[in-house]
């Protein structure tokens, strides 16, 4: 019994057979190669656990379609965050999520420590600016910047510089489950900070930076391909004998001889985009709420594609109505849905895009202007002329609207517009 036994098992673990082993010594052999063999298989799991993502759920490194909209834009990512918050893990995974069009500068290498800053200690941030400038001349799509960025000042700069290049600002609050333990960062942190700096720097890192407005901003090809089609419906209007005589009536000009369409709406949008919250950087009433809710949150920095249903003019502007889907029609104000119910109006019958305007006419007018084509639409259309972009109804007052047959769809990033100096204002 006992040598079947030991045949049988010897067999199975690849042991030969040797008659000077006893049952015993066998079985003490094989308990042996047993626990070696579930050593292994305890090794085999533990290697093959994923590791704990770093990535904070953040779109721009996990969303397959956000990821392939980033590469075709143009984006300035500021990471924001306490030291030892992860900043630096973070910034790494951009670059490597987005090789060769991406570049990451960062304070920390530059020997930058974070501290109280004061207004005129800008100077020691002259290295790092020289190479986001450089990045910028590289033509890198996606541009890093790590730093705490608790100050004020130092954000406006950036979010100034990010506008002239006419780049995408992503602000990103970098956390983890540490950055609630400041003893744990201080520890963390190689800079060796003491608790009392940290605390005073987690007062400013924990404001919220509210934007000038939330909205969805077109990549760079996207938006020159709705100015050549704004251009386009502008060169079609003027070639429309019956849109000019109607039209002109209500343009504010000494003289009329002459008149280019194409001249007097000569202001265009550098930055394309489709606003959903306008805040005034906080001074909105709550705009505050909408900053902190969930959905918007969760949307912050994520691709959308968005489809312009209509083309239309005024005197004071050009815009495209954008139709809006149930996901994105989420991000929509209330304050503004409550507004186009009391006009009559569907929810989102705001969404547009800006395309032009006339001197002295800021942006936010085309939005109004939309609203007013719309209701005056219910009342009936007075004129029609076929253009290329299809038929081009007349609503009275220098009001001109054509819906296209098809819509044009456009890629789009949702974030915020953080920078002081806006055209529109």
């Amino acid at each position: 019994m006992w040598r079947g036994c030991e045949t049988g098992l010897s067999a199975r673990v690849g042991l030969e057979h040797n008659p000077l082993h006893s049952p015993r010594q066998l079985i003490l052999k094989l308990n042996r190669t047993f626990s070696t063999f579930v050593n292994l298989l305890k090794m085999g799991a533990l290697f093959s656990k994923s590791k704990p993502s770093q990535c904070h759920n953040f779109s721009f490194l996990e969303d397959t379609n956000t990821i392939e909209v980033i590469k075709e834009a143009h984006t300035f990512f500021i990471l924001r965050g306490l030291p030892g918050s992860g900043k630096t893990t973070i910034a790494k995974q951009i670059t490597e999520r987005y090789p060769l069009i991406s570049a990451s500068v960062s304070a920390d290498a530059l020997k930058i420590c974070p501290q109280e800053e004061s207004e005129d200690d800008s100077s020691r941030y002259s290295k790092l600016d020289q190479q986001i400038e450089q990045c910028f001349e590289d033509g890198k799509k996606v541009i890093v910047v790590d730093d705490t960025h608790h100050y004020r000042q130092r954000l406006d700069y950036l979010f100034e510089l990010a506008r002239k290049k006419d780049y995408i600002v992503f602000l990103v609050d970098c956390r983890n489950p540490k950055s609630n333990d400041l003893n744990v960062l201080a520890k963390c942190s190689h800079w060796k900070l003491p608790v009392q700096s940290i605390k005073m720097m987690e007062t400013s890192v924990k404001q919220i930076i509210i934007p000038y407005f939330f909205g969805w901003f077109l990549v760079k090809q996207d938006a020159e391909k709705m100015c050549e089609i704004a251009m386009d419906f502008l060169d079609q209007l003027s070639k429309t004998e019956a849109f000019l005589q109607e039209f002109e009536k209500h343009v504010n000009l000494d003289s009329k001889d002459g008149f280019n369409l194409q001249k007097y709406f000569q202001k265009k949008s550098s930055m394309l985009h489709c606003t959903t919250m306008f805040c005034d950087y906080g001074k909105v009433p709550n705009c505050e709420s909408y900053a902190v809710d969930e959905v918007v949150n969760n949307s912050l920095h994520k691709s959308f594609v968005l489809k312009v249903s209509a083309l239309f003019v005024t005197p004071r502007t050009v815009g495209a109505r954008v139709l809006l889907d149930e996901q994105q029609q989420q991000l929509w104000p209330k304050a503004e849905e409550e507004n186009e119910i009391k006009m009559g109006l569907p929810r989102t019958s705001r969404s547009h895009i800006t395309l032009a305007c006339a001197p002295g006419v800021d942006m936010v007018q085309t939005g109004i202007d939309l609203l007013t084509i719309l209701k005056d639409e219910k009342k009936g259309k007075l004129e029609q002329v076929m253009i290329k972009q299809g038929p081009l109804w007349c609503l009275g007052d220098g009001q001109w609207i054509v819906n296209l047959p098809k819509p044009i769809q456009v890629k789009t990033l949702f974030s915020g517009f953080y920078a002081k100096d806006f055209e529109g204002k």
